[in-house]
């Protein structure tokens, strides 16, 4: 928590450090923690959602969403759950929050209804949906380690599949039968970003953007684009040109056009239909600002600019005082007093307070505000992830090949893993760096730092003591009361402790419970890696509810309302199905 005087990982370590200097383990134990397969299981599953993210695989779910956006809040509410569950079954559900999120946050804004009726069941689903396989959560990692350290058989990928299934289709029908009917009002003052849609809504940029090729038979082909008659005779504003063979650029004067170049130029459709039959060249369609900001991140960007009162450009045509070459940007629009000025902009003077809707490259537009005549405003280039790259296919191919490996029980999940990562890093689909940069360190140390302590409770008999009171209290209860008080004990613990930290503490108990009373550990160690994931009852602990918090402005109220009767029904169900399964009854 934020109260925390100490950071968890630190703790861990201390931990650690305590365990070798009290002479409970030596250093040979202690440290071998880190050389467990979890350890390499959870960086290799940092890396493979990195390499989802970059290319833009998740995005490319996410942009899915936001077809739904006019089709009623109960279908984009169950649309959003169920894009949610499915992306926390292989990636981490603050990953999936994340990624989700703009696209939740912009559906809201244009159809009008409060962020807060849909980022709850998002965040909710998120953290329920780890459960779906193995690899959805460190905590599942370090139950099933535990289980295999001490003898036992591990669980499978898809182990928890069966119950994680159950626990998706209660969160699924809690928001669509009741939650929706508790959850607030709450609108924002003002979105902290424009979306690209309203961007070009406020502009009038709907039909503005086209792509022209150069024909074989065009009159154009080795003229440079300052000799050409495109700007002075039709009005065209050049934007950018992307040759036959290479990538898009600036559509610099010296350009000299060759065949089959393709231009972006923004103007009226009708001279630019005009220039097409005078010149021979074909008109490929319109260009939302969407897929033009999507072209090239890094050589084009779109950014907005305004004039401040102080400005030397105040009374200035555009065309005298030659922007284009002195910014090196194009200007697409201008945003003046509420109207959005896109015709004859060379000859439009300029006035304090006008906003300009400018384009090109991305050290250009750093470079804006230098010489105190303009002011940056709102970048509006593709945020990390945004572009859907060339590798996202690739991506998921190794991503399914991992799955392959893994579920036909050819290598272990900790092989299949580091396979995944060397691979997504040989074809270029992550940079070596990148993957580096993506392993959360904290949680490599946190979990290395506790696990000693696992092997600790186990070692000097604390695991079977705490478990002789547990059992205890429920001996007029059988089997299936201990696993359930182990639950609710768990359940309590993990709202102010990490999960991980609080499967390795646990585990143990666990396992001591279940060899005390005849039974296998597999049902109480599946009892814990879903008790340790119900942090979704408050947003102490819970990542997923805390990122929501701020802009579905929710108080705790919210949280418990909501997650109090998941995680009861979600109980009921689940301990049912372990009863029955692992004949408890």
């Amino acid at each position: 928590m934020s109260s925390q005087r100490l950071r968890t990982d630190l703790t861990a370590l201390l931990v650690l450090l305590l365990l070798i200097l009290s002479g409970i383990l030596s250093p040979t134990e202690a440290f071998s923690a880190f050389g467990q397969p979890v350890i390499i299981i959870i960086a290799s599953i940092y890396v493979l959602g990195a390499a989802l993210y970059e290319t833009g695989v998740a995005t490319i779910i996410a942009n899915q969403i936001l077809r739904f956006g006019n089709r009623g809040e109960a279908v984009l509410v169950l649309v959003i759950m169920l894009t949610a569950g499915l992306m926390t079954a292989v990636l981490g559900g603050l990953l999936v929050v994340a990624l989700l999120m703009p696209a939740v946050l912009r559906i809201a804004r244009q159809i009008g209804i409060a962020p807060s009726r849909l980022l709850l069941p998002l965040a909710t689903m998120a953290t329920v949906g780890n459960q779906l396989t193995l690899i959805g959560t460190p905590g599942n990692l370090v139950v099933s380690d535990i289980l295999a350290a001490s003898g036992y058989e591990s669980l499978g990928l898809f182990s928890l599949t069966p119950y994680g299934l159950a626990s998706v289709g209660v969160v699924g029908l809690w928001y669509l039968l009741f939650g929706r009917r508790v959850l607030r009002q709450v609108l924002p003052e003002e979105p902290p970003r424009p979306s690209l849609e309203e961007v070009e809504h406020s502009y009038k940029l709907e039909n503005l953007l086209y792509r022209l090729r150069v024909r074989s038979g065009s009159d154009l082909i080795g003229a440079r684009l300052e000799d050409t008659n495109l700007s002075i005779v039709f009005g065209l504003n050049l934007i950018a040109v992307r040759p036959h063979t290479g990538k898009l650029r600036p559509a610099t004067p010296e350009w000299v056009l060759e065949q089959d170049d393709l231009l972006i130029v923004a103007g009226d459709y009708g001279r630019i239909l005009q220039a097409a039959n005078i010149h021979s060249l074909e008109v490929k369609g319109a260009v939302h600002l969407h897929d033009f900001n999507r072209l090239e991140q890094e050589t084009l960007r779109l950014a907005e600019v305004i004039v401040p009162f102080r400005s030397l450009l105040v009374g200035q045509s555009l065309a005298k005082i030659d922007f284009r070459d002195h910014y090196g940007l194009n200007i697409l629009a201008v945003h003046r007093q509420g109207k959005a000025i896109r015709k004859n902009l060379p000859d439009l003077v300029l006035a304090a307070s006008d906003t300009l809707l400018v384009q090109g490259p991305l050290e250009r537009i750093r470079a804006v505000g230098q010489d105190l005549n303009l002011v940056p405003m709102t970048d509006l280039a593709p945020q990390p992830g945004d572009l859907v790259t060339g590798k996202a296919g690739l991506t998921l191919v190794i991503l399914g090949l991992m799955l392959i490996l893994v579920v036909s029980g050819l290598v272990s999940l900790a092989t299949a893993g580091v396979m995944a990562a060397v691979a997504l890093v040989l074809t270029g689909c992550l940079s070596m760096e990148r993957a580096y940069q993506s392993i959360d360190a904290r949680l490599i140390v946190l979990v290395g730092g506790m696990l000693p302590l696992a092997v600790a409770m186990g070692k000097t008999g604390a695991a079977g003591i705490i478990a002789e009171l547990i059992l205890g209290f429920s001996q007029n209860v059988g089997p299936l009361g201990s696993l359930l008080i182990l639950y609710l004990v768990t359940t309590i613990i993990t709202q102010v402790i990490s999960n991980s930290v609080v499967a390795a503490l646990m585990m143990p108990i666990a396992i001591n419970l279940a060899v005390a009373q005849g039974l296998p550990p597999q049902p109480f160690g599946i009892a814990i890696a879903f008790a340790v994931n119900a942090a979704y009852i408050t947003p102490l602990t819970d990542g997923d509810n805390l990122l929501v918090r701020e802009p579905g402005q929710y108080t705790m109220r919210d949280y418990l309302v909501n997650g109090l009767p998941i995680y009861i029904i979600q109980t009921g169900v689940l301990i049912l199905m372990l009863a029955l399964n692992y004949n408890l009854v």
